[in-house]
């Protein structure tokens, strides 16, 4: 079509009528005559390749595979293998197919006094009881007693076939033993309305320990205990958690290690720091340093994306050249 219409402006017609001929607007055909050359736009702030192999590399990791994305995020900044934020290794990993998509659970009705005490300033002991079952059907009972907004398991008792007041008080007292003595200046205790948790020895006994009575739940509502109620989940079905129990002595077992581990994992609920990091005081310090960290990151892939766009605009400007 250029050469046409060059042809027809030789023989004496003009370039604008020429252009009305084929329904074209000059301005395009000076646009086809004289291309600019095409710059390739890259995000100054995109993780570069190095990054997305370090990334990568971390997730195949032994003590990496099979665990949320969150433990290759952690790892990178605690490592210095790289710094990136947590969605960025998440599509790292998604774009090599080596993660699943994450769902998003909706909570209704949340129970606003029980985060109305934290946000004034109280800790919170909460427990509860769920049971396991062995192969041969003998029920133990495990009692978790957990300190917020920490959420830190200090302890987890464990009863034959029923929790009875007892059983339970025993093991709220074993937790407060291992409290840091900071956190039982103001300090509530926490529970659904079992049984066991409303029996006036149960109020009595926690009254005495702590200073203060036991604050409940509303009736019917579990999301009131949403945080216990999470980690009874973990407790059953967490990925390093056996299918089943032969005997009463694997459910305690189990019952020994769950401290330990759960303790050392990062937690979503405190920016995937571990409980023992958010007990310990060093939350902010951490999260202080993954924001240095990104922030160092940025400058990196600025420099990266200024330093690739100035070794295009020679070529570019050559490419001008040819074509004039």
């Amino acid at each position: 079509m250029v050469n046409i219409i060059d042809e027809a402006v030789v023989q004496g017609l003009t370039q604008k009528l020429s252009c009305e001929i084929f329904g074209i607007a000059p301005r395009k055909l000076r646009r086809w005559v004289n291309p600019k050359p095409i710059r390739p736009r890259t995000a100054w702030n995109k993780a570069l390749p190095h990054e997305h192999d370090a990334i990568e590399a971390a997730a195949w990791l032994p003590d990496l595979i099979g665990k949320p994305v969150s433990h290759v995020f952690v790892h990178g900044h605690t490592t210095g293998k790289f710094f990136a934020s947590l969605s960025t290794v998440y599509h790292v990993l998604k774009s090599k197919n080596m993660v699943e998509p994450r769902k998003h659970w909706q909570r209704n009705a949340p129970y606003v006094s029980a985060h109305a005490l934290l946000d004034e300033g109280f800790s919170l002991l909460c427990y509860d009881g769920t049971q396991f079952r062995t192969d041969s059907g003998i029920i133990v009972w495990a009692i978790p007693v957990i300190i917020l907004p920490q959420r830190y398991l200090l302890h987890i008792g464990h009863s034959i076939n029923g929790i009875s007041a007892s059983d339970l008080t025993q093991a709220v007292k074993e937790a407060y033993a291992l409290l840091p003595e900071h956190l039982t200046t103001k300090l509530l205790a926490h529970s659904d309305r079992g049984s066991a948790m409303k029996a006036s020895s149960t109020k009595q006994t926690i009254k005495e320990l702590l200073g203060a009575p036991v604050h409940f739940g509303r009736p019917h509502t579990p999301d009131d205990e949403g945080w216990i109620e999470a980690f009874i989940k973990t407790l059953k079905y967490h990925r390093d958690a056996p299918r089943s129990f032969k005997l009463v002595d694997d459910i305690v077992r189990w019952l020994t290690r769950v401290p330990d581990i759960y303790n050392n994992d990062p937690h979503s609920s405190l920016s995937y720091v571990t409980p023992l990091q958010a007990l310990s005081g060093q939350k902010e310090v951490i999260l202080n340093q993954r924001k240095q960290n990104l922030a160092r990151a940025r400058v990196l892939r600025y420099n990266a994306w200024k330093s690739s766009r100035s070794t295009l605009l020679p070529a570019a400007s050559e490419v001008v050249m040819q074509l004039a």
